[in-house]
């Protein structure tokens, strides 16, 4: 068993959607990596004021993502049953909990959250309930600031509702959590959203190492500027003791817009074996979030016009998203296009499947590609940054297309399922090899060599910190 350097291993990510995708597939399979392989439990934490805990903890069940030692904890679930210290209330908190008659959110008929908005929707309140219906803490957003505009309080409460500690501004709510929850022991925080990366850059504490995880790309979808959501945090990578990438490329093309003060490392996500059936295959597949992101209107599309040339041909699409609607009228109604749905279990495909196709607009490692390489299953990809080049070797363990060139997708596509089986059983042990290169022994050796680096640039930081203060201290008493 791989030993991770001594210290709680805690994650940071905004929230667990429903349906989730490769972001919280990728932090789950890594903490139960830690858990499992590592010998050390891992704490998922999460921001996100939800309004039904319970049917996310029961597809976290249905599919199976945690281990023994993995555990999801969320601020304001946690909030209904403890306390936090913070200022004392008064009359600028502007606490004044919502009457009954206001909107709420219910579970199996408990309310759970009240809600209030402005009349463009936009909301301006949520009062957080127990389940005996006892208030646990308002989250006002529009309380008169002195300056005469508006601010942010949260004001926790008592067992009996009533008012015990505020706090300005959602972000010293978190730090304060933090604290609480890692107690001044040494703790690894990995931050893998992009939204809590923006508060971890300026949360520092002398027993936490803060570790920010990539797992987007940094680039507008030409891949001539960086995206706006990375621009803040971005500005400020030097602030963690870690910034971690998923491909080489990516992290030397960062390396060239930050400079030298970030610690940069490179781990890829890990890549579960399965077993690879002996039988033949057919059709394509298509595993991904139904968003504009991920182009699948491209893989319909080259998919109805192969067809002409292989009428054997049919393309299932599993996930979900808001571009549903407009793809099923693209998919038509032959049964060549069969759109699936959200299925937990959709990666079994990739056993039977003869080709997975990848078309989205970028990538960072393109896990889906790295999970149909491990089942034998011919990745068809256009080449964006950053995933799909690293893992394909051109016409040896899949095929890469130029981005956005429906015709050549659809070329390559016919040549690969017209191509002599015994070629494709060649690449396709090719490509299981490829896979398991990263298989999670591998990168669970790269994470523990990866935290114990940022745990030495965090000691030495702290060094340097107490120094420069012990000289300001001296400076000021002089």
């Amino acid at each position: 068993m791989t030993v991770l350097p001594p210290g709680r291993q805690m994650v940071l990510t905004w929230g667990i959607p429903r349906s989730y995708g490769g972001l919280t597939a990728a932090l789950l399979q890594r903490s139960r990596m830690f858990d499992e392989r590592g010998g050390v439990p891992v704490d998922v934490l999460t921001c996100e004021d939800r309004p039904d805990p319970i049917a996310t903890a029961a597809e976290l069940a249905e599919r199976a993502a945690l281990s023994t030692g993995v555990r999801v904890r969320n601020l304001w679930d946690w909030l209904r049953e403890n306390e936090l210290r913070g200022r004392a209330v008064g009359p600028a908190a502007g606490f004044s909990p919502l009457p009954a008659d206001s909107a709420v959110d219910s579970v199996d008929g408990v309310v759970l959250r009240r809600v209030r908005t402005d009349p463009r929707g936009a909301v301006q309140q949520i009062d957080h309930l127990r389940r005996d219906g006892t208030l646990a803490a308002s989250d006002r957003r529009d309380v008169p600031a002195p300056d005469g505009g508006v601010r942010r309080v949260v004001v926790t409460c008592d067992a009996q509702g009533a008012p015990r500690a505020a706090w300005r501004g959602v972000r010293t709510l978190y730090a304060a959590w933090l604290d609480r929850l890692t107690g001044r022991q040494a703790t690894f925080l990995l931050v893998d959203s992009k939204a809590m990366a923006r508060f971890a850059a300026g949360y520092r504490r002398p027993h936490v190492v803060v570790v920010h995880v990539v797992h987007g790309s940094h680039l507008t979808d030409d891949g001539a500027a960086l995206r706006p959501s990375r621009a803040e945090v971005f500005a400020r990578l030097g602030a963690f003791d870690a910034v971690v990438f998923c491909t080489a490329r990516q992290a030397r093309d960062v390396r060239r817009r930050v400079g030298p003060l970030p610690l940069l490392a490179v781990v890829p996500h890990p890549v579960s074996r399965v077993e690879v059936p002996s039988g033949p295959r057919s059709g394509a597949v298509v595993i991904a979030r139904l968003e504009g992101i991920k182009r699948v209107e491209d893989a319909i599309a080259a998919s109805r016009a192969a067809a002409e040339s292989v009428p054997e041909l049919t393309l299932d699409v599993y996930g979900d998203g808001p571009e549903r609607d407009r793809l099923e009228e693209r998919a038509g109604t032959d049964g060549r296009v069969r759109l699936r749905g959200f299925v937990p279990a959709a990666r079994g495909a990739l056993t039977s499947a003869s080709v997975l196709l990848l078309t989205s607009r970028s990538e960072a490692f393109s896990l889906v590609v790295a999970e149909a390489m491990a089942a034998g299953c011919l990745p068809i990809a256009y080449d964006v940054p950053y995933g799909p080049r690293e893992l394909i070797h051109h016409g040896r363990t899949g095929w890469l297309v130029p981005a956005g060139d429906v015709a050549r997708l659809t070329a390559t596509l016919v040549s690969a399922l017209s191509t002599d089986e015994r070629v494709l059983a060649r690449m396709r042990r090719d490509a299981v090899a490829r896979a398991a290169e990263f298989d999670e022994s591998a990168v669970l050796e790269r994470w523990a060599a990866t935290l114990r680096r940022a745990a030495r640039r965090h000691r030495m930081r702290e060094r340097t910190w107490r120094f420069r203060e012990m000289v300001r201290r001296r400076l000021r008493i002089g």
